[in-house]
């Protein structure tokens, strides 16, 4: 795989940042499992920042997304349009699905009022 992207030439900082193998060594498995465990990976890696670009200038540096959290499920999903906003006593929900959105404008308390723990 390195020679291949190298005859099309790929830069060889670029090719340094080529895991190979990707995902983890599972042993004998069936084609599905092998996806899921390089996904694994990506999102581990992702998750840790090691799949951040490098970035060469202060200009080029995006605006960090604002995020929140889906009151239903807990998922992290984006401050915009497509995180299904709706305000509730004054306060902004932002949801991942039409369906959570959905579940907490049938009874908002059940995920407004939730008890917390020391």
């Amino acid at each position: 795989m390195l020679g291949y992207l190298a005859d099309r030439g790929v830069p060889e900082d670029e090719l340094g940042r080529v895991r190979v193998p990707a995902g983890l060594d599972l042993g004998k498995t069936t084609h599905q499992e092998i996806a899921v465990a390089i996904l694994a990976e990506l999102v581990q890696r992702r998750a840790s920042g090691a799949l951040a670009r490098p970035v060469t200038t202060p200009q080029a540096r995006p605006e960090p997304a604002a995020t929140a959290v889906d009151p239903v499920c807990g998922m992290a999903v984006a401050v915009t349009a497509a995180g299904r906003p709706l305000r509730h006593d004054g306060v902004d929900y932002h949801f991942c699905c039409a369906a959570c959105r959905q579940a907490f404008e049938q009874d908002p308390d059940a995920y407004t009022r939730r008890e917390t723990r020391c």
